[in-house]
């Protein structure tokens, strides 16, 4: 199983924001999924973006 990351873990692997990262997830961006009130980003999510963005 691939490590699960908080917005805040998140947002220090690509050395942005908090907020930049929910706007992201809103936009579709960024896939993740949300476990009670908290958003989680699975870490191959991260790395996709940074392939596909870079």
């Amino acid at each position: 199983m691939s490590e699960i990351l908080t917005v805040k873990e998140a947002a220090a692997q690509l050395k942005t924001t908090r907020q930049q990262i929910r706007k992201m997830i809103a936009n579709g961006e960024l896939p993740a999924v949300k476990v009670g009130r908290e958003w989680r980003i699975p870490l191959e999510s991260i790395r996709l973006f940074l392939k596909e963005n870079l």
